[in-house]
């Protein structure tokens, strides 16, 4: 398929727009083209020795399973599918969309849930699905995990990654199927435990953080104009604006005058959702908004 549309052989198509711009220079559809020295060779344990598997040149199946690659190398694919997380605005650097990266790595066919143990006895839920020719997890651990095995006569292969952490594991073995699954999964749970690791942290928009300033001053000193242009077309249809202008003033009352200059957010949830804390002469208010993904983004919801 990859031929007919293209107009060019498969394995140069590859290189050319896959593997290039990834710079994934040591990775190679054709055994002929590594040097014997840096060659893994697989084998397969029958009749109580090691047996040698021939090596499989590209056909048939080089789309499937006949890469040869390094671990450098497979690094770098896993990085770019990390690359896309969180979402945000920056240069497209990766072959395909940040957009596009991230839709190959949801659930578009769901599978049963299943339950089993952990290499320490503990039940284990794990639930998920095949997304596009990769498969994505959820455990009691982790709530998005990424991963594809491969395996030929001679070979098994893993990459697995967590989007929210920003962290992967890529592992290879020459022995035939060599299964990877339960010995990658234990690895990145004790990395995650004994090394400290934290969730990836959402960064605010440009449009947040100027929505953070002119609530906070909406706040500080109510002004009909301003409400107006930075609501949503929703805002004062949920709750009247004044009525929400009441509110604020009831609980200025109480804090006193509030000062508009906010240093940073107190959590961010995703681009176009924030909370925050305003410092007022007997007290503090906290404020939270959501963006709705308008252009340009306006406050559609709004709570002090």
């Amino acid at each position: 398929m990859v031929s007919n549309v293209s107009g060019t052989r498969y394995r140069e198509y590859v290189a050319a727009n896959i593997l290039a711009p990834l710079g994934m220079t040591s990775t190679t559809l054709e055994p002929k083209d590594v040097s014997t020295n840096h060659l893994a060779l697989g084998y397969r344990w029958e009749d109580e020795t090691w047996k040698p598997e021939p090596l499989l040149s590209n056909g048939s199946f080089g789309s499937m399973g006949g890469m040869l690659t390094t671990l450098h190398d497979l690094s770098r694919y896993v990085a770019v599918y990390l690359s896309a997380f969180p979402a945000h605005d920056g240069p497209e650097t990766a072959p395909i969309r940040r957009a596009s990266l991230r839709e190959m790595q949801q659930v578009w066919r769901p599978s049963p849930a299943t339950v089993g143990r952990d290499a320490n006895g503990a039940l284990q839920l794990n639930t998920g699905g095949y997304a596009y020719g990769l498969r994505v997890a959820q455990s009691c651990a982790f709530r998005h995990i990424v991963s594809h095995t491969g395996g030929l006569p001679g070979f098994g292969s893993i990459m697995l990654w967590l989007p929210d952490y920003g962290v992967g594991i890529v592992a290879f073995g020459n022995v035939t199927y060599t299964s990877w699954t339960r010995t990658t999964n234990t690895a990145m749970e004790a990395f995650v435990k004994t090394a400290g690791l934290q969730p990836r942290q959402p960064q605010p928009s440009a449009a947040l953080v100027e929505a953070r300033t002119n609530v906070s001053r909406l706040i500080a000193k109510w002004d009909d104009a301003l409400a107006d242009r930075i609501a949503a077309e929703n805002l004062f249809l949920d709750q009247a604006k004044a009525r929400r202008r009441e509110e604020i003033e009831q609980l200025k009352t109480s804090v006193g005058a509030c000062r508009p200059e906010v240093a940073t957010f107190d959590a961010v949830e995703n681009a176009l959702r924030g909370s925050w804390t305003m410092a007022c002469e007997k007290g503090k208010l906290q404020v939270a908004i959501t963006l709705a993904p308008t252009m340009p983004p306006t406050v559609q919801f709004l709570s002090v």
